[in-house]
């Protein structure tokens, strides 16, 4: 299975020690913004208001940036990326894709990526005839200080069609800026969202009956950026159907990263969650897998 284009390049792997490992500090310098504008693999960038004075720093840069297509054929497996330039840091991410059918992509993981600073989601297409292409979106930003990475490495998903539920937190004195998932094709993203205190809140589904997974959890973190939670309504998801809703941050502030959580919780499937090109909303597609009616809503984090 073809995982998408990466760079060519020599790198240096990033070591893991124990269950939570902390990638370095970066020290960030200011990168020039790119021209307004969105096309395929490149970026859309913007420049957000000051901030109130008092509530921390402006990014010294913002924007997002929209990865190649990749297409899966019906009953394939695809990953895609998405990279931010040289001079930023990943924030957050996410996948928009071009099927909004009751079968079609199931949200494998999502995740930013350590080694090639960017963002990786994978995919399965669940349909049966059509092909799926989908994009990665990667948030990119700089000025911030206190940024790494932690994460919580090769958690156990039992066999059975197992859900389990992850809440890891940044480390104290660093605020959560995004978070994601990794892991492979068995698995299923069902919930992914930043959580009210400082987590990244995730749930996962193992559909094989006979083999176990695990996943890999990620935290996003960093200091000195003004943050604000925001909802969406709250929508109804039928039994067996598809729902969407669109989170959107206040005048002044830009998408940090952002998710749908579901209630019950791990009751729908994400097939689509991402920023917009000019990163002032944060949407969430997803289907309902579980015997009865479900919720669901997007939750966004919002930075100056």
């Amino acid at each position: 299975m073809s995982l998408g284009h990466r760079p060519s390049m020599g790198v240096r792997l990033l070591r893991r020690f124990g269950a939570v490992a902390v990638v370095p500090v970066l020290t960030i310098a200011p990168a020039s913004v790119l021209p307004a504008g969105e096309s395929l693999g490149h970026a859309a960038s913007s420049t957000p208001g000051a901030a109130t004075k008092g509530q921390g720093r402006t990014f010294a840069t913002y924007q997002v940036v929209i990865g190649d297509p990749v297409t899966a054929n019906p009953g394939r497996g695809q990953g895609a990326y998405a990279y931010c330039p040289a001079g930023t840091v990943v924030l957050g991410g996410g996948e928009s894709n071009t099927l909004l059918l009751p079968t079609g992509a199931e949200l494998v993981a999502s995740n930013p990526d350590d080694v090639f600073n960017g963002w990786h989601t994978a995919f399965y297409n669940a349909s049966q005839a059509v092909p799926v292409t989908l994009r990665t979106r990667v948030v990119c930003g700089s000025g911030i200080p206190g940024y790494q990475l932690t994460y919580l490495q090769d958690q156990i998903i039992p066999r059975g069609q197992t859900r389990r539920e992850f809440s890891p937190s940044c480390p104290e004195g660093s605020l959560t800026l995004g978070g994601g998932s990794d892991g492979p094709q068995g698995l299923r993203l069902l919930d992914s969202y930043p959580g009210g205190t400082n987590q990244w809140e995730t749930t996962v589904l193992n559909i094989s009956l006979t083999s176990e997974v695990s996943t890999t959890l990620y935290n996003i973190c960093g200091r000195g950026i003004t943050r604000s939670l925001q909802l969406s309504d709250t929508v109804r998801v039928a039994k067996g159907g598809r729902a969407n809703a669109t989170a959107t941050c206040p005048a002044g502030s830009k998408v940090l990263s952002g998710g749908g959580d579901s209630s019950p919780r791990g009751s729908n499937l994400i097939t689509d969650t991402y920023p917009s090109s000019d990163g002032k909303t944060w949407t969430v597609y997803v289907k309902n897998i579980v015997d009865e009616v479900s919720w669901m809503r997007v939750r966004v984090l919002c930075g100056t």
